[in-house]
């Protein structure tokens, strides 16, 4: 994530870009630990009175800590209490109570200059209270990060993705390779190489919670929530329709999982809904969600849907190949499983690999991870003699990790084919790559008796990317 959604003249003035940037200087963090400093020690003051007059104890107690700072999330609170705490040591004379002075230390190092690969290390380590974690653990940090998203939600929390267990499964499976319990630090590697931005969004609401709640803490004021306020983090659109939404396939859980893995170029909040283009004088809560906007993406759009369109490859090129922008194409196989495709430029037609740095190559179900990622990874033949036939995706371009057939019939991972039972594909551009797509620049149109050519045929014909082996 990386960008800097604090710009402007947002009411979170407090919070510094470098605590949720991914690099920082030396001079930038000293500058902003200034900055942050002022309001952790309103906080920190705060917490000490109200402690003192609810439980009648000095320092700043763990109730006290949820109650007004994460009063929605328990759990999330808990945890980083014990954390802060664990860093710290308890203050003289009161046990498992947080210091004003140990507070505001450890609070200050949590929030300035924190690279992702960190905020992942501290995350775990905070769920897994030792040098080990369990798959329960596990299962408690990937469901705090979903439901913080899903509250964000726009027009409220959306209901229930049936899918949940089965995709935060497939995550701890293929993490734990069937063991119980792992070293944290392990995890936290596997996690940087398959789901980088897991905390990201836990680590920017606490950002938010730790900087802002000064300003409410002691008012009389009713945490309603996220529900009715103008969020910007809508996760799918939709055509509106009277038809079963079970024709659209693709998990709410599963979009929530690969914008922790996918590049940026797929997740990035549109320009409709870019955090630059917000008015202002923000309230708080509409803030928050600008902050977390990246946590799902705002812009994907339906393309083409097998159990709708039909399943064949001319039908996947007919509805796919006039889109412009990014795309992620999702095989659905017999046995369950389901490979992810995202091709980061339009797809086309040719006899070569192409494809930019971005493309990646994702197995979401059984196990969750990447397979392969990087330029030159995707491959696509129809027509053109002497070449391989139909889809393909991989570095090794003698033996790729993922084949599909010309007819679209069986998809090949690791040597084992699997009967295809559907295909969905969503586009990830912009509006302008969404207008392309709409009107389907293909090359049985014709204009004024000027055929129209495919600007994916055209393309295929100027490839200068290495040539597919056989």
């Amino acid at each position: 994530m990386g960008n800097n959604h604090s710009r402007g003249s947002s009411p979170s003035s407090d919070i510094p870009s470098s605590s949720i940037s991914r690099t920082n200087s030396g001079t930038d963090i000293q500058e902003k630990s200034q900055t942050l400093l002022l309001p952790l020690e309103k906080l920190a003051k705060l917490l000490v009175q109200k402690t003192s007059e609810e439980d009648h104890v000095p320092g700043i107690s763990c109730r006290i800590f949820t109650k007004y700072v994460f009063p929605r999330y328990f759990d999330l609170a808990q945890k980083l209490y014990k954390y802060l705490l664990g860093l710290a040591g308890p203050m003289k004379g009161g046990e498992n109570i947080l210091s004003q002075s140990a507070f505001k230390q450890q609070t200050e190092k949590l929030l300035t200059g924190l690279e992702e690969t960190h905020q992942t290390d501290i995350y775990i380590k905070m769920y897994a209270e030792g040098d080990e974690i369990t798959r329960e653990q596990f299962n408690e940090l990937l469901l705090a990060a979903y439901r913080l998203a899903m509250d964000f939600y726009p027009d409220g929390p959306p209901r229930t993705c049936l899918q949940l267990y089965k995709v935060l499964k497939a995550v701890v499976d293929s993490a734990f390779h069937r063991k119980d319990c792992l070293p944290v630090q392990y995890l936290s590697n596997w996690v940087s190489s398959h789901c980088p931005r897991l905390v990201v969004g836990l680590h920017r609401y606490v950002v938010h919670a730790l900087t802002t709640t000064y300003r409410t803490l002691g008012k009389d004021q009713t945490d309603s929530g996220p529900v009715g306020l103008d969020l910007s983090t809508p996760v799918l659109e939709r055509e509106p329709s009277f038809e079963n939404d079970d024709n659209v396939m693709l998990p709410l859980s599963e979009v929530w999982l690969l914008a922790t893995s996918l590049p940026l170029l797929f997740t990035k909040p549109s320009e409709h809904h870019s955090p630059d283009n917000l008015a202002a004088g923000l309230t708080s809560h509409n803030f928050v969600t600008k902050l977390l906007g990246s946590i799902c993406p705002s812009h994907w759009t339906l393309l083409y849907n097998s159990n709708d369109h039909g399943l064949g490859a001319n039908r996947f090129m007919h509805h796919v190949l006039s889109y412009r922008g990014s795309t992620l194409t999702f095989l659905r196989g017999e046995g369950g499983v389901q490979f992810c495709v995202a091709a980061s430029t339009e797809w086309k037609e040719s006899h070569q690999y192409w494809g930019g740095d971005d493309c990646v190559v994702i197995q979401l179900l059984p196990n969750y991870q990447i397979i392969q990622k990087g330029a030159k990874l995707l491959y696509f033949n129809l027509s053109i003699r002497g070449y391989p036939k139909g889809l393909r995706a991989g570095q090794d371009q003698r033996a790729p990790c993922l084949q599909v057939d010309e007819g679209f019939n069986l998809v090949t991972f690791c040597g084992i084919p699997y009967r295809i039972n559907s295909v969905e594909v969503w586009g990830c551009g912009s509006q302008r790559d969404r207008w392309y797509g709409r009107v389907g620049i293909l090359p049985v149109a014709v204009d004024a008796g000027k055929e129209t050519t495919s600007p994916a045929a055209v393309d295929a014909g100027k490839e200068t990317t290495s040539p597919v082996t056989m």
